[in-house]
């Protein structure tokens, strides 16, 4: 049975964010990789501006253009609903404004996730057709990518960088395993990968756990949290988490000890307690 993730107006406006950010960031360090995948085979040499200002009184932002080899732009936007054919206007006039305003030839790459699966893709207009390349996420399968990785690893064999980086799409895709399991399969798999730098891992672990973090109940979220524990970002949320609880117990102990015995039984610098009586005022 396919897991059905329920979400509020409000909430759905902050997981699409997220998506954004995380894409974002994927093209900003990945883009080499991420690209191929994506069925996008020209070089990248740069990432272009996102902001376009029409007679300086509006402002457009793109989620992402990228400079390719042969000085064209890839203009990428990602979607997770889709408005037809007045999504293709939108775009249709971030394309006009970049191509007048940077005198280059823009290709607009739209990346349509959740259930998304036949969004329109060209409309005519007069005497102009306009069509962008769409990326259909749920047609990647999601429980067979895991399983492919699985083998590799059981056969002792190289999971590549490119293959890494596609894990954080997991939660995207389509499938029939629900997001928790794709998460800490995800975890496993880079927990296991080699020649990949710790940067690089604690990038994809950020991004993971985003996603985790949009996706999950706060259950389910808490078990992916005990399956990160030995990750490098494992480590780094239960350290703050732990610095959370210090903070909270020193707050309570305000007015009843000194600032300085304070500090010393709870274990964090003076300058903390100081900090927490300012905010306390």
């Amino acid at each position: 049975m396919k897991e059905e993730i329920s979400v509020t107006k409000e909430e759905k406006s902050s997981v699409y964010q997220h998506e954004d950010a995380i894409m974002k960031s994927m093209m900003q360090f990945f883009a080499d990789e991420l690209l191929p995948y994506l069925g996008i085979h020209e070089k990248v040499i740069g990432i272009a501006p996102t902001e376009s200002t029409i007679l300086e009184f509006h402002k457009y932002f793109q989620d992402n253009n990228l400079i390719m080899e042969d000085g064209s732009w890839k203009h990428f936007e990602f979607q997770s609903s889709s408005k037809g054919i007045k999504d293709l206007k939108r775009f249709r006039s971030y394309e006009a404004v970049i191509s007048y305003q940077y005198n280059v030839s823009v290709t607009t790459c739209v990346l349509f996730s959740g259930k998304i699966k036949n969004p329109v893709t060209e409309f005519t207009e007069g005497l102009n057709t306009y069509r962008i390349m769409p990326i259909i996420m749920s047609d990647w399968n999601a429980d067979e990518f895991l399983i492919e990785l699985r083998h590799k690893i059981d056969k002792n064999e190289k999971i590549t960088k490119e293959e890494l980086i596609r894990l954080v799409l997991m939660p995207l895709m389509g499938g029939e395993s629900a997001q928790k399991k794709r998460i800490t399969g995800a975890f496993r798999i880079i927990e296991k990968a080699k020649d990949i730098s710790e940067e690089d891992i604690r990038r994809l672990e950020a991004m993971i756990y985003t996603m985790a973090d949009k996706f999950l109940e706060k259950i389910d979220l808490d078990e992916v949290r005990s399956e990160m524990r030995m990750t490098e970002l494992g480590k780094m949320l239960y350290e703050e988490a732990e610095k959370k609880v210090k903070l909270e117990s020193a707050k309570n102990l305000l007015g009843i000890l000194n600032d300085e015995l304070i500090a010393e039984k709870i274990g964090i610098p003076l300058e903390d307690v100081l900090k927490l009586k300012e905010e306390m005022k």
